[in-house]
């Protein structure tokens, strides 16, 4: 697998998203090494297919927890001693689980294009995708075996397990009109909160970061991704596909319902919940455009962004109590970058 420039995506693609990166630049790279060697291990009939869905950098945010969670947690300069393997192995992991959740999520979606290419599920259909998705779990696990404590093991676990949990839930709730905003909160921070905060605490862990670092980062992390996740939910109904480079929409489609249209549907009243919830419930031919006009008159993408920026100032307020070192600094950063996307949309 060639070894391409990072180049972050989606909402995190400009030049300001780039600096945020740029003091983790080499360990970033080794990351992209070791999944190319990763991506060999395997049978070489698999190995093909590992490459395809690892061969595209994304963003690489949650190694860069790892790294950045590490810093703050010691109060060390960034790369002060160079990044040891551990560090570089549990990105590897982290990005591994990361990407075995895409892949299966893009066959719940039915997404055919992610990061301008093909999805897994419409390059091989759902059979071969869902067994892929299968393998890396499986892989990022063996590599979390291999550290010596078992802690690491047991938490990238735990964090795998309340993923995948978090995704079943969803599925179970597609369409249900009765699904309350704190159910959705709950289900968000299983199933993006969970891998953000374990990157985050591992990083603080192998670091050698103080108990206290560790649990302030792992809810720094949660809260972070609940936000995210949040922020994603509206560019799924308002972005554009040309920017993001993956499929819009599929969220409305397959009967997501998020944080906008909960907002939504707590608003209306008589008639108009009754044409709503015939909408969510995809029975008109036009109900992604008409759904939309209720969204706009409600405000309600507004006001869902206000309800992720009291998450990710939440967040800011975990690493308040961290000394201020460069990590911490950098942390805030990007959490920073994600209100100013967040009120982009107020």
């Amino acid at each position: 697998m060639k070894i391409k420039k990072i180049d972050p995506d989606i909402s995190f693609s400009d030049e300001a998203a780039r600096r945020f990166l740029e003091p983790i630049t080499g360990p970033l790279q080794q990351i992209e090494q070791r999944l190319a060697a990763q991506c060999a291990s395997f049978d070489p009939n698999v190995a093909a297919c590992v490459d395809y869905v690892a061969a595209t950098p994304g963003k690489r945010m949650r190694p860069a927890l790892v790294f950045y969670s590490a810093a703050a947690g010691t109060g060390l300069p960034i790369g002060e001693g160079g990044w040891h393997e551990d560090l570089i192995k549990a990105g590897l992991i982290v990005e591994l689980v990361h990407i075995a959740t895409l892949v299966h999520d893009d066959i719940l979606d039915g997404a055919t294009v992610r990061r301008n290419r093909l999805t897994a599920a419409a390059k091989w259909g759902p059979e071969i995708s869902v067994l892929l998705g299968d393998c890396l779990f499986a892989h990022a696990l063996k590599l979390a075996a291999e550290f010596p404590t078992p802690v690491v093991c047991r938490r990238v676990s735990e964090a795998t397990n309340t993923v995948c949990s978090g995704e079943i839930l969803q599925t179970q709730r597609r369409f249900d009109l009765k699904l309350s905003r704190d159910e959705y909160a709950r289900i968000i921070e299983m199933k993006t909160g969970a891998l953000f905060a374990v990157s985050c605490e591992l990083g603080a862990f192998l670091g050698g970061g103080p108990a206290a670092a560790q649990n302030r980062l792992l809810l720094f992390g949660s809260l972070f991704g609940i936000a995210y996740q949040i922020y994603d939910d509206i560019v799924d109904l308002v972005g554009d596909e040309a920017k993001t480079g993956k499929s819009l929409g599929t969220d409305l489609q397959k009967g997501k319902l998020t944080l906008p249209l909960l907002l939504l549907l707590e608003q209306v009243e008589n008639g108009d919940h009754q044409v709503v919830s015939s909408l969510l419930l995809n029975e008109h031919d036009n109900a992604r455009g008409m759904l939309m006009d209720y969204v706009r008159a409600h405000k309600t993408i507004r006001q869902s962004a206000e309800i992720a920026l009291d998450f990710a100032r939440r967040a800011m307020e975990e690493l308040a109590d961290l000394p201020e070192n460069e990590g911490a600094s950098l942390l805030r950063g990007m959490n920073e970058l994600l209100i100013a996307r967040l009120e982009d949309h107020r």
